[in-house]
């Protein structure tokens, strides 16, 4: 039964990666162990750095847990301009990720507090790409992230949050500035001791920006983790991701439409201390031809990932790398005319204690 059962996960393995169809758009990974399973943690709940996707999970565990994580991101982008091809500079961005939870001991309640780095993108286009001055684009953004989860049965519980976001840079070709907008979460997670299942929504938010807004898509995150034994679990997330109302700073409105994602993350202990890690996914492009920018022009990507912890009593530690690479895809936008390519590479560490 055991072997039928890892085949079985293997072939839904392998539908996944077949499978056309998480819009990354200016997306970013916030936790090393999702970035290990691909995105694929909205039912995990194991590590604290999971609050960022799932408030509602961190009422299971007792006690405080604080967690730390740093990811790199480094994106690579070219265009082939009436036949002449084009590398955007892209500087390697740091992501720094600080996760705080408490469940109290007599209450059915727990609360958290996540700050996080949901929203980056870095390139600088040469002169003659565009036009005769080079094209600079960068965004970063944190979030401020309270939150609370409540125990509704034994198995049940629901999470609620708060997402205050503030731009940290937002440049634009010549728009520039700074601003900061509020938006909202709430999720819901089962679990029992073979199965669980998360669902989480994050809601749309505009920042203002000089020349400008960031207005960032609403989110609805969808999985189911299964344990096929005590070491081998597997998890299966499907995102949609609304980017129609999407803006930028000198761009205006994207254009764009919503997308989907499929995810599939797998996880493996050798033993009580050591777990390995890893995921495949596949991101759909927000963008058509007519819609395709300079800022990010992304197409759909294939994403693979791998990633280990660590435990040594309270403390954990964590790496994982992930490297996304998308097919070629045409804009016939007239100021951003030609062939895009883009590929990212990302990697990151964590440190995190139980109290």
């Amino acid at each position: 039964m055991s072997a039928l059962k890892t085949r079985l996960a293997l072939v839904t393995l392998g539908l996944l990666v077949a499978a056309q169809s998480h819009a990354a758009g200016f997306a970013a990974p916030t936790s090393v162990v999702g970035l290990s399973e691909a995105g694929a943690t909205v039912a995990d709940g194991g590590p604290v750095s999971s609050f960022a996707d799932n408030p509602a999970d961190m009422v299971f565990f007792p006690g405080t847990r604080v967690g730390l994580d740093i990811l790199a991101m480094r994106p690579a982008y070219k265009v082939d301009n009436s036949n002449v091809t084009y590398d955007a500079s892209s500087n390697m961005q740091i992501l720094p990720n600080l996760f705080v939870t408490h469940r109290f001991n007599d209450l059915p309640l727990a609360v958290g507090l996540g700050i996080t780095s949901p929203f980056n993108t870095n390139n600088t286009w040469p002169a003659g790409t565009f036009g005769a001055t080079q094209w600079k684009n960068n965004l970063q953004i944190i979030d401020v992230n309270p939150g609370v989860a409540y125990l509704l049965l034994p198995n049940l519980s629901v999470g609620v949050g708060l997402d205050y976001y503030q731009t940290l840079s937002a440049t634009f070709g010549p728009n520039s500035g700074s601003g900061g907008g509020v938006g909202g979460n709430v999720g819901l997670f089962y679990t029992t001791e073979r199965f669980n299942a998360g669902l989480s929504y994050r809601s749309a938010a505009s920042i203002s920006s000089g020349g400008g807004s960031v207005d960032l898509p609403s989110r609805v995150q969808a999985g189911v983790r299964y344990r096929f034994t005590p070491r081998f679990a597997t998890e299966l997330d499907v995102d949609w991701n609304d980017w129609s109302n999407a803006q930028l700073p000198g761009y205006g409105s994207l254009g764009w439409k919503s997308a989907m994602a499929y995810r599939i993350g797998l996880s493996y202990h050798l033993n009580q201390d050591l777990e390995f890690r890893g995921g495949l996914a596949h991101e759909g492009s927000p963008t058509s031809g007519s819609s395709i920018l300079a800022a990010i022009p992304t197409a759909s990507s294939n994403l693979a990932s791998f990633g280990v912890g660590v435990g040594l009593g309270p403390w954990h530690y964590d790496l994982g790398v992930s490297y996304a690479i998308s097919g070629n895809t045409s804009s016939y936008n007239h100021r951003f005319p030609g062939t895009y390519k883009a590929s990212t590479l990302n990697f990151g560490a964590a440190i995190s204690r139980d109290f």
